[in-house]
């Protein structure tokens, strides 16, 4: 093989885990990391890299280069940016800024004006378009109810916060460039948390950091639905998925599947395991209308602010995410869901000392 795959994000809970992957299946792989040190499993084993040298390195293996989505012509100078076009035969993004918080110009730079930029990459003129898989979100759907297809996007969804709107305006971009004759596939993972075997999660982040809360006591009633639903699924399963969507590109081009599970776990279903768990203290939900924040203790009402409320609109969502084009072409759903993985999850979380006994 002359040319590898273009693996964005390498440093991130998936980006490694899909590098780790595809270099097993025997592809050269160059990662893309946006600054210096080593690319690391979920699992904390770091993988073995060289430096990207203008050439596609040998099967099986992977080279690093430094660059920033962010930038134009990606933060690389004229010859490396020409060289690594001419040696990518396939593009995995799967580079995002995906914690909560930040500033909206932060996600629109990394997430939406990133992709724009990897699209020019992969469709530069004068030469033959670069086959591209977009890692985007389901949560695309944003606060709308029901059933979410792999079809649909723009059903004028109000968007929860900022990241979902940057990845909603990212997909958007690549279903034009797809449109546009390129060669591409959209993959919309659900809400990724740890290894489906053994809860194992290199960063703890989104769903972990409002149960590391609860868990505690220090917010012990929150706005939300004990029907609202949560989609979780295994970050092993989910790189299963990116590799075998790119083993298969020819089936998967043009479509956009969702990496999702097929049953989503109730925030009842989430309290009913919080309760097996001595350790954890269980939180009450109330319905937004009549939640009244200002009636909090003044620490409670600082970590809501802080923290809860920027997840506060997936504690009242009820959406199921259609799967039959996924089902048909992807992995099988993960040895773990719903319950079983939350146990698993939360075990890990206490073991690795994430999750503190609750107060009194």
């Amino acid at each position: 093989m002359n040319k590898h795959v273009l693996v964005t994000g390498a440093r991130g809970l998936l980006g490694a885990e899909v590098i780790a992957r595809l270099t097993a299946m025997g592809y050269p792989v160059v990662a893309f990391l946006r600054s210096d040190g080593p690319v690391v499993r979920n699992d904390g084993t770091p993988l073995a890299a060289t430096p990207y040298r203008g050439h596609t390195p040998a099967a099986g293996t992977f080279s690093c280069v430094r660059g920033d989505v962010a930038e134009p012509h990606l933060g690389l100078d004229p010859d490396t940016y020409a060289a690594l076009r001419a040696t990518t035969q396939a593009i995995v993004h799967c580079a995002a800024l995906t914690s909560f918080g930040r500033k909206p110009e932060v996600y629109e730079a990394i997430n939406f004006r990133g992709t724009e930029r990897i699209v020019e990459f992969a469709q530069r003129s004068g030469d033959a378009p670069i086959p591209l898989l977009y890692v985007s979100t389901a949560y695309v759907c944003g606060e709308r109810p029901g059933i979410f297809s792999e079809d649909d996007l723009e059903l004028g969804q109000r968007l929860g916060n900022p990241y979902e709107q940057s990845k909603y305006r990212a997909e958007q971009s690549v279903r034009a460039a797809m449109r546009g004759g390129l060669p591409a596939a959209v993959l919309r993972p659900s809400i990724i948390v740890g290894d489906s075997a053994t809860g194992v999660i290199r960063k703890f982040d989104t769903l972990y950091t409002v149960v590391r809360l609860t868990a505690a006591g220090l917010v012990r009633t929150m706005p939300g639905d004990y029907g609202a639903t949560l989609n979780i699924v295994p970050i092993d399963w989910v790189a299963d998925c990116v590799a075998e969507a790119l083993a298969k590109f020819p089936l998967v081009r043009g479509r956009t599947l969702h990496l999702t599970s097929g049953t989503p776990t109730t925030l009842r279903e989430i309290n009913d395991v919080c309760a097996e768990f001595p350790s954890f203290h269980v939180p009450r939900y109330v319905p937004r209308h009549v939640f009244d924040a200002a009636a909090m203790k003044p620490l409670e009402r600082r970590y809501y602010d802080e923290v809860v409320k920027l997840y506060e609109s997936y504690l009242t969502r009820q959406v199921r995410f259609a799967r039959e084009t996924t089902a048909a072409l992807l992995p099988a759903l993960p040895r773990a869901t719903g319950k079983t993985l939350l146990r698993r999850i939360f075990r890990y979380g206490i073991a690795a000392g994430y999750f503190v006994p609750r107060s009194a």
